[in-house]
């Protein structure tokens, strides 16, 4: 940490003055976009923090209003924990829902996209798209009027952030355009290094945008800038050996917090009261002991904690109760953890404030944070093991006494507290809830966590209705598969699968092995243990678990279909009859089922096969019912554009087209570049089947070639194949040839075949999907080559 003279803090005036020139250029209006990213990198204790707060200074005197929270290790398992509380923050307390009304109004697509988080019907991948596109029109929201106060949100200890809230700033990121908004964060850079950490997609997106982010990486102090650090901090004249420069330089190697601390140890007084090393004479700081003799401790938590020692036992021991609170705690919470009165309490915390061992949040909920994370982690690992323990079990008491109804990012935290104090029974329940909350809001790494955590606590738990280790095992699974962690899922999954687990757990662990088997490409073995579910399934009368398979089943065996139709006919229509009997079994249960995701699967997989086959009638209807299964506010591309397709080989153009701009204004507010590609193709298609003229073909190319850019910046290879094939066709009617095959090849991966064959393989491959009209207009061409022959 540098110290700090009135505003300012000494070593970082080049990094102070770009970030004011940032915030300047935000507030008057002269970004473009219209907001920034700024990002502090660094180690333990080189002046992140202290950097972090001027800038809030800075940032509150030029305008903006400033919301802080931080990630902490203790919200393992709460997602969107900073996000929601940035929510909290700028809403002012409002329910989410009602502020997004009073911003947007009791209609607008905004406020249905915050129902839909909330809605227990859509899917999680869905809710989970409309918490981040809620939070985003949160902070963006009050853009909407002229003469609004930019927003800076600083978010500390970013090494700690969940993958949902990742989502959420990417969300934001995209959308920067729309308001004068600062993200500010701060993360220790060797936490950080893995390339899988749920920051580093954040600051991926964040840098691809021109003139939007600016990072910095603080370094520790060379031995060069360092004298003048020591006088900074003691903040008045020197007189000291060059040997004590030395020798501090040469102990701390140039680490502010290090070296404040220190500085700090050695003007307190000893123990006996007498006058500490570092004494003022004649107006100026002095050493009064021999420098080669003076002993440094080897590491700055071992300074903190002498001077943490300093303390009376009774301080000391309320200080370590707050460090296993965490970094941040609110009075509320402290105060219900000690024995003393409150006026008692208040005395403590105004002296802990004086020592800056702590430091007030400017919050509406009376919240206090350590002055820096060393601070707590010393106090925190002071504990015994015993003690600790103990004191995790008083917050959680604390903690359930002060949450009336059940809440996702409480039932997280008071089950880790209880899980931390070996109350593994009493944790089972909460951390299975908060698993089960996470994995419906689609944080999918966060619910395995807590799944196996919850496993792990349900020794001598006492489970409640269906529950099991093993349904928990599934549940854990299920998890891992929706975090793209195939392996780890397959792992689990064997367990289940064996012979002596019962028929009620293997039906469903054999459908996601093949689930995982399928993820890493194993297409044959990932049949086998689809069919074998599907038997056992049939077996045990289970028309659920048949419906889920025969679900995937029949999407495997149609994925397989259009593949291979253009290359090995014979194998193309063995997938294609597995498609046809999957499908219409799965449609002959659908009745059975209950609204909900599943049910709209069946539908969907029926409406496709029905426009595959040139029902197009009753493609449109299935579709629809569909979408109303579920939640038919949801407007992903997943859903809506498989009917924006129907409605278009059903003669509704038009129709199709306002389907597909329903799907761009969702990916605009979630901030999905996938979802808005895949759109913008299929507006490109539809366009290319209604051109009249060049000019309607060139608009239609326009958007494909966008599309095209989009699909290759994040590498989504399906979207490529398609996009390739709407250019080729495209160029053929505008009667570019040689661009058209050279797309088509492209599209197909055919490039040693003959003009002819490669038109042939194309339309055989419309032909699969259903779109014959897109199939005959590439067979003219072929007719065109023949005549012109």
């Amino acid at each position: 940490m540098d110290s700090r003279t009135g505003n300012s803090i000494y070593g970082r005036v080049s990094e102070l003055a770009a970030v004011s020139a940032r915030l300047s250029e935000v507030a008057k209006g002269d970004a473009v976009p219209s907001g920034a990213v700024i990002v502090i990198g660094g180690d333990s204790g080189v002046g992140k923090s202290a950097l972090a707060s001027v800038v809030l200074e800075r940032a509150a005197q030029q305008g903006f209003d400033v919301f802080r929270t931080a990630c902490e290790p203790f919200h393992e398992g709460m997602s969107y924990f900073p996000t929601r509380e940035l929510v909290r923050q700028v809403a002012g307390g409002r329910a989410t829902g009602a502020a997004i009304a009073e911003l947007f109004g009791e209609d607008s697509p905004q406020t249905e996209m915050a129902s839909v988080s909330e809605s227990v019907n859509a899917d999680p991948s869905s809710r989970r798209e409309a918490l981040v596109a809620t939070f985003t029109n949160i902070i963006l929201g009050r853009f909407a009027k002229p003469g609004a106060r930019p927003i800076l949100l600083f978010i500390d200890d970013l090494e700690h952030l969940d993958v949902g809230s990742a989502d959420a700033l990417i969300c934001l990121v995209s959308r920067l355009n729309e308001g004068k908004v600062v993200l500010f964060g701060a993360y220790r850079t060797d936490l950080v290094a893995s390339s899988a950490h749920p920051l580093r997609p954040v600051l991926t997106s964040a840098r691809r945008m021109d003139g939007v982010c600016t990072m910095f990486e603080l370094k520790g102090f060379d031995e060069s800038n360092f004298d003048s650090l020591v006088d900074n901090i003691l903040a008045g004249k020197t007189s000291l050996p060059a040997s004590f420069y030395r020798k501090l330089y040469t102990e701390t190697e140039g680490n502010p917090l290090f070296t404040r601390e220190v500085l700090r140890m050695l003007r307190s007084p000893n123990a006996d009261d007498s006058p500490g090393a570092l004494t003022i004479t004649d107006g100026a700081w002095t050493f009064g002991d021999d420098v080669e003799k003076w002993a440094i401790p080897d590491t700055v938590e071992e300074v903190i904690a002498a001077r943490l020692d300093l303390l009376d036992v009774e301080q000391r021991s309320e200080l370590e109760i707050a460090a296993v609170v965490g970094r941040r705690f609110a009075f509320e919470v402290f105060s219900g953890l000690m024995q003393a009165g409150e006026e008692k309490i208040l005395r403590d915390v105004e002296q802990f404030l004086s020592f800056d061992l702590i430091r007030e949040l400017d919050q509406d909920d009376e919240s206090f944070e350590f002055s820096h994370g060393k601070i707590r982690d010393v106090l925190y690992e002071s504990l015994s093991k015993l003690r600790r323990r103990r004191v995790h079990a008083q917050v959680a008491a604390v903690l359930s006494e002060l949450v009336t109804t059940a809440n996702e990012d409480w039932d997280a935290l008071i089950g880790e507290h209880l899980f931390l104090a070996a109350r593994h029974a009493d944790a089972f329940p909460y951390l299975l809830q908060a698993a089960r909350n996470a994995q419906a809001t689609g944080s999918s790494s966060d619910a395995a966590a807590l799944f196996k955590k919850a496993i792990e606590a349900s020794t001598g738990a006492v489970l409640s209705g269906d529950d099991s280790r093993q349904t928990i095992q599934l549940e854990l699974a299920g998890a891992l598969l929706a975090a793209s962690e195939a392996a780890r899922a397959g792992e689990v999954l064997k367990q289940l699968t064996g012979a002596g687990v019962a028929s009620t757990i293997r039906v469903l662990a054999l459908n996601l092995l093949g689930d995982a088997l399928l993820f890493d490409g194993e297409v044959t073995q990932a049949l086998v243990a689809y069919d074998a579910s599907r038997d056992l399934a049939v077996h045990l009368d289970d028309e659920v678990a048949l419906c889920e398979v025969m679900c995937d089943l029949a999407e495997l065996h149609g994925r397989q279909y259009e593949r291979q139709s253009g290359i090995n006919p014979a194998e193309s229509q063995r997938h294609r009859a597995a498609y046809v009997e999957n499908v219409e079994e799965a449609y002959r249960l659908h009745r059975k089922l209950s609204k909900g995701p599943l049910l709209a699967r069946v539908l969907r997989n029926k409406a496709k096969l029905a426009r595959v086959s040139g029902d197009l009638s009753d493609a449109v209807s299935l579709y629809r019912q569909s979408i109303e299964s579920a939640d038919a506010r949801v407007s992903e591309h997943r859903f809506l554009i498989p009917y924006a397709k129907a409605l278009r080989l059903a003669g509704e153009p038009v129709e199709a087209l306002k389907i597909v701009d329903r799907v761009l204004a969702w990916s605009a507010q979630v901030g999905s570049l996938r979802s808005e590609a895949i759109a913008t193709q299929y507006r490109a298609t539809i366009l290319m089947t209604i051109a009249e003229s060049e000019a309607d073909l060139m608009a239609a190319w326009g958007l494909a070639e966008r599309a095209l850019r989009d699909h290759r910046q994040i590498g989504f290879s399906q979207g490529i194949h398609e996009t390739e094939l709407v250019l080729g066709e495209t160029a053929l009617r505008l009667g570019r040839t040689a661009e058209a095959l050279e797309r088509l090849r492209l599209a197909t991966g055919q490039r040693d075949l003959t003009d002819h064959d490669v038109l042939e393989v194309a339309a055989r491959e419309l032909d699969a999907n259903g779109e014959e009209d897109r199939a005959a207009r590439v067979r003219l061409a072929i007719v065109r080559e023949i005549v012109a022959e």
